[in-house]
C-alpha cells in the first residue's frame, strides 16, 4: 500500500507502512497535554492506493501528523473535511469537521456533523463514523439517521458495507415514511 499526499500542487509519496503494524481498535485524538504534531500541513489531499486501485481520498484544510502514534488528524478550518471511499465504481462521499487517519491500518474515523452519501443515494448522518480498511465496513456506536427514497430510519449504532447497500442498525430503531411530501409515522 502506498499513500500519496498532495500539497498545493506537489505530490509526495510517503514510505510504505508495514502491514504488520496493523492493530485492532482506533487511535485516540491526542489531548492538549500531549506533545504537538511532528508535521503540520495546510490544504492537504491524501490518497490511499491498494493494488493500483484507489481505496480512499481525504481532503482537508489542515493536517497534523503524529508519527509516533501513526496517525494524521485532518481538520476543518474553512471547508469540511471531505472523504471519498471507493468500492469499484461505487463511492461513499462524506463530510466531517475532523478525520483521523490511522497511517498503519488505513482506517478512518470521522467526527462532528458527519454527513455521508453513497453513489446509490443512501444518506447517513451521525456525529461519529468509522471506516475499517480491513473489512471495508462503516460503523458507529453513536446515534445515526439513514435516509433513502422517502424512508428515514433512526437508531443507535450501525454497521454497514462501504456503499450503504446492506446495514444493521443496532438499537432504538424508529422509522418514518414520506409519501407525496407528507410524513407518516408507522
Amino acid at each position: 500500500m502506498t499513500m500519496m499526499v498532495t500539497l498545493a500542487g506537489m505530490s509526495l509519496l510517503g514510505p510504505r507502512i508495514s502491514d504488520a503494524a496493523e492493530g485492532k481498535g482506533s487511535p485516540d485524538i491526542p489531548s492538549s497535554s500531549m506533545p504537538g504534531p511532528d508535521t503540520s500541513i495546510e490544504r492537504v489531499r491524501m490518497t490511499e492506493m491498494q493494488m493500483g486501485k484507489r481505496l480512499w481520498e481525504v481532503e482537508a484544510d489542515k493536517a497534523d501528523v503524529f508519527e509516533d502514534r501513526g496517525i494524521a488528524i485532518l481538520t476543518r478550518v474553512v471547508h469540511p473535511v471531505r472523504i471519498v471511499i471507493y468500492n469499484g465504481e461505487e463511492t461513499l462521499i462524506s463530510l466531517a469537521e475532523k478525520a483521523v487517519v490511522n497511517l498503519r491500518t488505513k482506517d478512518l474515523q470521522l467526527f462532528g456533523h458527519v454527513r455521508s452519501e453513497s453513489s446509490q443515494g443512501t444518506k447517513v448522518f451521525s456525529e461519529v463514523l468509522n471506516w475499517s480498511a480491513g473489512n471495508h465496513q462503516i460503523s458507529t456506536d453513536a446515534p445515526v439517521v439513514v435516509e433513502k427514497e422517502g424512508y428515514q430510519i433512526r437508531g443507535k449504532g450501525m454497521v454497514a458495507d462501504t456503499i450503504l447497500e446492506r446495514m444493521t442498525i443496532r438499537g432504538r430503531i424508529a422509522s418514518q415514511i414520506t409519501l407525496s411530501g407528507k410524513r407518516e409515522q408507522p
